[in-house]
């Protein structure tokens, strides 16, 4: 069963249960805060999709992190979380819309080396939230700014194809969640972290993050991001 989410920021903010999985056009337009009213968000967890135990031998992030000896290594918070999440990076999965979490999982583990699948969040093209890597773990979503950042990709290819209604207004509403409960102070795409490296999260997806931030009261961008 699927955890509900609902705090202050879903109050003010809601979410459009009733939006559809086509393509949107409209900008975030249809997204402004007194449009969307008093809706939970909900979050299938790991174990709704099959998730495996993340594996600490993996070659990229191989055994307990320590700032010395491993400090690629699988890092678990000890400070408060509160204090050490400040930046949301949005990603697109760059694969078919019917390879969901376990899939990639699949892929991060075998292919890429991660001990799991590298994303906190995962939102899918009806809508639905899916609970990636644990909040309190470091994430392995964009190279060299992983710590405090919180990974979140949106299914889909979004250099050939548009992000639909659904996923922009769920990402809105988990954004208004993680904004009220952790010290954010930063939005960016993965690009503009690693620009020459990667088109993530698509051409298609890119051009709302600006006004997403804003609306979140966010800076939009790397600029000033700095490592807790």
């Amino acid at each position: 069963m699927p955890s509900v989410l609902s705090r202050r920021s879903f109050l003010r903010l809601g979410a459009v249960g009733a939006l559809g999985a086509t393509a949107c056009a409209c900008g975030l337009q249809s997204l402004q805060r007194g449009t969307i009213e008093n809706t939970a968000i909900k979050i299938f967890p790991r174990a709704s999709w099959g998730a495996l135990e993340p594996d600490l031998s993996a070659p990229v992030e191989n055994g307990a992190y320590d700032a010395l000896a491993n400090p690629d290594g699988w890092r678990v918070y000890t400070e408060p979380l509160a204090d050490i999440l400040n930046t949301v990076v949005v990603h697109h999965s760059a694969l078919n819309l019917s390879d969901g979490p376990y899939e990639i999982q699949q892929l991060h583990l075998q292919t890429r080396g991660f001990a799991d699948i590298a994303y906190h969040f995962l939102i899918d093209a009806v809508g639905k939230v899916y609970e990636g890597r644990r909040i309190d773990v470091r994430g392995a979503h964009t190279g060299g700014y992983n710590t405090g950042a919180i990974g979140v990709v949106l299914l889909g290819n979004f250099e050939s194809a548009q992000p639909t209604e659904a996923q922009l207004a769920r990402l809105h509403l988990l954004l208004a969640h993680l904004a009220d409960e952790y010290t954010l102070t930063h939005l960016a795409g993965h690009r503009d972290f690693q620009p020459g490296v990667t088109v993530c999260p698509g051409a298609n997806l890119e051009p709302f993050l600006p006004t997403l931030a804003a609306e979140m009261g966010l800076e939009f961008g790397p600029d000033g991001y700095q490592p807790p």
